[in-house]
């Protein structure tokens, strides 16, 4: 274990008001844990038996987990498994799981999302889970760095994404169209943003510049273009998933507040039954935080926003610009 540095022990106690909880909190952040890594299943159900895999032992509070999901056994590196480069699954840590489980709430009186939007989706795990859990019959997945861009689509390919596009656009372009044509093109949005990744220590991966007030003071805002921008691409209606794996209010609570008061009651904070038990203290309204304390994962924090109006529920909703499908799967 190594000696928390003061920044960490400072936001310790900005998330921790009880000693002993700080004092948890900060032996998980700096003693990397074993956490059960995570498969989503997206081949057939003969590819599941051909590549199986050592589950986790059952955990009670993870009774929503969906089928298509499975925790694995401590230790196992299904990266390395045949059935990886099969396409038969995609692996990733059980926090980015827990985070794009917000969107399994995301089922309205127009049903559930069609077109889904995701802004910053490289290497493609919330993309991956948002086909398995929707089926949405349009999911175009964007990524503004090029060389991430490749690996997404990769993973996309690989894992036979279906009705899959991609993109390389800045969030604001999507915004700016969106607004020209007068509403939000997408019924769900998913910002997964860039974050300072205050998450990573506890995986055991050195992020010594995280904490520090400058780091944090810079991908807040950041954090807050991007989410302004996917705001104007949701429809009447729809979804809109904020999501980072770090654990600073000023970039996650403090995040949503500033939309939800820029855009009036045009946006609102919905509740997410199945992740009641992690419900943020550090907000009034509804989001939730993991921690690595919880021994399920290293971390995340999220929070299901939905605008307000009523959902197209015909086909006659007005289709994306043919730009933005340019480049399918």
């Amino acid at each position: 274990m190594k000696t928390p540095t003061r920044l960490m022990e400072k936001l310790a106690a900005e998330l921790h008001a009880d000693a002993g909880d700080r004092g948890r909190f900060l032996s998980a952040l700096t003693s990397p844990g074993n956490f059960a890594p995570c498969v989503l299943w997206t081949g057939s159900a003969g590819e599941r038996a051909d590549f199986d895999l050592p589950s986790a032992a059952p955990d009670e509070r993870l009774a929503w987990l969906p089928d298509f999901a499975r925790r694995l056994a401590p230790g196992t590196e299904p990266g390395k498994h045949p059935g990886h480069a099969a396409g038969a699954f995609y692996s990733l840590d059980f926090s980015s799981v827990w985070a794009a489980s917000a969107m399994l709430a995301a089922d309205g009186s127009g049903g559930r999302p069609r077109r889904v939007l995701d802004l910053c989706a490289a290497p493609g795990g919330k993309s991956v889970f948002a086909s398995l859990a929707l089926g949405p019959a349009l999911l175009l997945s964007n990524e503004v760095i090029g060389k991430r861009l490749a690996v997404l689509r990769h993973n996309l390919a690989r894992c036979r994404v279906p009705n899959a596009f991609t993109q390389r656009l800045d969030p604001r372009d999507f915004a700016a169209e969106s607004e020209r044509a007068g509403r939000g093109f997408f019924d769900l949005v998913i910002a997964d943003a860039p974050c300072s990744g205050q998450s990573l220590p506890a995986k055991g991966i050195e992020n010594p510049g995280a904490f520090h007030p400058a780091t944090v003071k810079g991908n807040a805002k950041r954090q807050a273009g991007i989410l302004t921008s996917a705001a104007a691409c949701v429809a009447p209606g729809g979804w809109l998933l904020y999501a980072t794996c770090t654990f600073s209010p000023r970039e996650n609570e403090r995040v949503v507040e500033r939309i939800l008061d820029r855009c009036g009651g045009g946006l609102s904070a919905v509740e997410v039954p199945h992740l009641a038990p992690w419900r943020s203290r550090l907000a009034e309204f509804p989001c939730y935080r993991l921690h690595p304390d919880s021994g399920l994962g290293a971390g995340a924090f999220v929070a299901l926003l939905r605008r307000a109006g009523e959902p197209d529920v015909t086909s006659v909703a007005p289709p994306p610009p043919e730009v933005w499908l340019a480049y399918p799967v």
